[in-house]
C-alpha cells in the first residue's frame, strides 16, 4: 500500500475484556490497540487462547447481553469513523451489525438457521441492511450473491436448509450472508480452518475478491500463518490477550522483532533456519507473571522482563511489545 495514508475506518483503543469466575475476574483482552483502514487487511495471529477470537467478537459487541449472560466486563474504546460503539445504544448497536460490520466465523453451522431456507436467510440480511428493497429485489439479489460466491447452482441452493450444503458451501453462504449488507468492515474468525485444501483455496479467493471489489476493511482471524501472505497487508501478533506485534507481512514475516512471532514463523516450512521453535505452552491467563506473559518460553528473557514491556517503535509503523527486540 502506498500513497496518501488511508482513512481509518476501525479503531479499537485500550480495549480490555474480563469474564466473572470462580477463581476471581479472567482478562482475556488486556489493553488492545489496533486501527484497520478502507481497503486494508489485517491479520490477527496467534495461538489458540490467544483471544483473537475474543477480540473479532468484542468489536461487534457479541461478548455482551444478549449474546452472553452478563459476566463479561468490556471497556476501552471501539470507533467506527469515529463513532463510539462501546457506549453505543442497543439500537444503533443492531444498526451497524446489519450494515456496517459484519462477521463470518469457521462455525458457518451454527451461524445458520437451521429451519429456515438459505436464500430466505440472505434475503432478510439485505433488507435488515436496506430496509427499502422490496421482498422481490432481496430474493434477486439474494440469488445472484449465491451465484457470486460460487455455489454452482444458486437457485436450488436458495430452497435449500443448512443441512443440506457441504461445509464449503456452507462457508460461502455466509459470505454471502456478510457481502450482501455490503459492510464497511468484514470480521473473519478463521473461515476456513475446518475445510479440505481446495475448499479452503476456493473461499480465500472469495475474501480477496468480496474486499478487493468493495474496499471494505477485513480484519482475517487465524493460527495458521501459512495463508496469511496471500490475503493480508499487515499483521497483528496476539499473545495471552495482548497485541505483541504488528507490522507489514513482509516485516512480521521476514523480521520479527518479538520472540514469540518468531517462533510462529519457526513453524513455517520456507522458514529461516535460525528462527527458534516455540518450547511449552500458552499461559494460564489467571496466573500471568506481572511482567512479559512470554517470559517462561522465551530465551531472550532478562531481569528487565519481570516488568511489563514498552511498545516500542520502528520505520513503517511497525511496534513490538518487548523489552529486548530481536531487530
Amino acid at each position: 500500500m502506498s500513497g496518501s495514508m488511508p482513512e481509518t475506518l476501525l479503531s479499537v483503543r485500550d480495549l480490555t475484556l474480563s469474564f466473572a469466575t470462580r477463581m476471581g475476574p479472567l482478562k482475556v483482552l488486556r489493553g488492545i490497540d489496533l486501527d484497520i483502514a478502507a481497503n486494508e487487511v489485517v491479520a490477527l495471529v496467534g495461538e489458540s487462547g490467544s483471544g483473537k477470537s475474543a477480540l473479532g467478537k468484542s468489536i461487534v459487541q457479541l461478548l455482551s447481553p444478549p449474546f452472553v449472560d452478563g459476566r463479561a466486563t468490556l471497556s476501552g474504546s471501539i470507533r467506527l469513523h469515529g463513532e463510539e460503539l462501546i457506549t453505543a445504544p442497543a439500537h444503533r448497536l443492531r444498526a451497524v451489525r446489519a450494515r456496517d460490520i459484519a462477521m463470518v466465523s469457521q462455525d458457518a453451522l451454527s451461524g445458520l438457521n437451521p429451519v429456515m431456507r438459505i436464500g430466505a436467510q440472505i434475503a432478510e440480511a439485505a433488507q435488515a441492511a436496506d430496509p427499502a428493497l422490496s421482498a422481490a429485489a432481496a430474493r434477486r439479489d439474494a440469488r445472484d450473491m449465491l451465484a457470486a460466491v460460487g455455489l454452482p447452482d444458486p437457485d436450488k441452493a436458495a430452497r435449500d436448509y443448512p443441512h443440506q450444503l457441504s461445509g464449503g458451501q456452507r462457508q460461502r453462504v455466509m459470505l454471502a450472508l456478510a457481502a450482501i449488507r455490503q459492510p464497511q468492515v468484514l470480521i473473519a474468525d478463521e473461515p476456513t480452518t475446518a475445510l479440505d485444501v481446495s475448499v479452503q483455496a476456493r473461499v480465500l479467493a472469495l475474501l480477496a475478491d468480496l474486499q478487493r471489489q468493495s474496499g471494505m476493511a477485513m480484519l482475517f482471524i487465524t493460527h495458521d500463518l501459512g495463508v496469511v501472505a496471500n490475503i493480508a497487508h499487515r499483521v497483528a501478533v496476539m499473545y495471552a490477550g495482548q497485541i505483541i506485534e504488528t507490522g507489514t507481512v513482509a516485516e512480521v514475516f521476514t523480521r520479527p522483532r518479538h520472540p514469540y512471532s518468531a517462533g510462529l514463523i519457526s513453524a513455517l516450512p520456507e522458514a529461516p533456519a535460525h528462527h527458534p521453535r516455540l518450547a511449552g505452552g500458552p499461559p494460564d491467563l489467571h496466573n500471568l507473571a506481572p511482567g512479559c506473559a512470554f517470559m517462561p518460553r522465551c530465551r531472550h528473557a532478562a531481569m528487565a522482563c519481570s516488568q511489563p514491556p514498552p511498545l516500542k517503535p520502528f520505520p513503517g509503523g511497525a511496534h513490538a511489545l518487548c523489552w529486548s527486540p530481536l531487530s
